[in-house]
This record gives structure tokens, sequence and C-alpha cells, in this order.
């Protein structure tokens, strides 16, 4: 009897514990690795026929912070060091390699919802929200000049977007206080690239993120 006291206690004590760290009104701050996918649908360059663009895949750290509003909805905002990205030639301009590269700036809101309940130490979830992406520092290589000016010198802007997101995600809760997190985003997102000579190229990035991270509940 005494013997299964002890583990009823101490099952408790596990449950409260967990309770505590996942209830209505906690608060969690987490950080990682995010890696940024761009599935890549572009447009030809306006004056060059059947040239278009690519962009690699890059990565950088990122950090959240959450808040429970519900013991199973919860609002999240992420954020973290804007990857580098390498944009390179597709179509007729496939083998000319990189061409430009610029780092991606997206924080993101997220409404999310944690299936199980405030006693669960594996929770998975589902969100939805938006992300403003902004590309920051574009810097052109002497291809694209080569391509477009001959002799001169081409430099680039990639307009700023708002882009839908969806999130699929697991969390799970170890100790009191801390958990681990790990998610996909797929994004929708659209935008324009401009050069200086007056020519232009739409494209669809619809990036997929990729990221874990270590966090804690307070």
């Amino acid at each position: 009897m005494k013997y299964l006291q002890v583990v009823l206690f101490t099952g408790f004590a596990v449950i409260a514990s967990h309770v505590a760290a996942q209830s209505e009104g906690i608060w969690g701050i987490k950080a990682g690795y995010n890696q940024f996918r761009p599935q890549v649908k572009s447009g030809e360059i306006t004056g060059v026929p059947g040239a278009k663009v690519d962009v690699d895949k890059g990565g950088a750290v990122f950090g959240s912070a959450s808040y429970m509003l519900t013991d199973n909805v919860s609002a999240e905002l992420a954020f973290g060091v804007p990857p580098k990205l390498d944009i390179k030639g597709d179509g007729v301009i496939a083998q000319a390699g990189k061409i430009a590269e610029t780092k991606v700036w997206s924080p993101i809101l997220m409404a999310q919802y944690r299936f199980g309940n405030a006693m669960s130490m594996l929770r998975p979830y589902v969100g939805f929200g938006a992300s403003y992406v902004k590309f920051k520092g574009v810097e052109t290589t002497p291809v694209l000049s080569a391509l477009t000016s001959p002799g001169g010198s081409t430099s680039a802007s990639i307009e700023s977007a708002w882009g839908p997101v969806a999130q699929l995600g697991v969390t799970y809760n170890f100790g009191e206080k801390w958990f681990l997190d790990a998610s996909i985003v797929p994004m929708r997102l659209k935008s324009t690239a401009h050069l200086s000579t007056g020519q232009k190229v739409d494209v669809r990035v619809n990036p997929i993120l990729v990221n874990a991270a270590i966090g804690v509940h307070f």
C-alpha cells in the first residue's frame, strides 16, 4: 500500500508540473535553427526570352515567443537572423550560375491549436497565420550585368510582400519548464525583382520553413 501511495504521489506530481507548463496564461520562448527552402516558379526576365531565376535554400538561427490563450489555443510570434539566399540563373541562363544574393527577413505571427490537454507531454499542433517578407541587401554579380547590360553594371531590388502561412508541428515537454519543438511551415509568397536596367522578373518563391528548437515555459 505504501509503495502504491508513493507511485500515485509521484504520478500526480509529474502531471501537476506539466499542467503548469502548458496551461492557459503560460508564456513560452524558444530558440533554434530554421531552414528556408524556396519552391520557385519564375517568370521570364523581361527582354530576355526564356531567362528565369531560381533561389537556393538557406538557414539561420531563430527565436519565438508564444502565449497560451487557452489550454489548447496559443499565439506565437517567430523571428530570426535573416538567412542569406543565392539567386541563380534558370531556363536558358541555367549555366550562368549565381547572379545575385539577398538576405530574407520574415517574421511570422501565428494562431495555433494544440491537441491533447494540459497534462500531455507530447502535443502535436497546427497553425495558421501570415508573414511579412522583406528582402534586404540585394547584391548582384558581374554575370547578371553581362546578361542584362553588357559593358555596364546592373543592380537589383526585390519587393517586400505579405504571405499566408500554415504550420504543422509537435512539442515534447520534459521536466517542469523545458520543451523541444519542431515544425514545418509552408508559405505562399509572390514577389517581383526589379533591375536597374528597367527589366523585371515575377517570382513565386513559396518557401517551406523547417525548424527545430529548445524552449522554456514560464
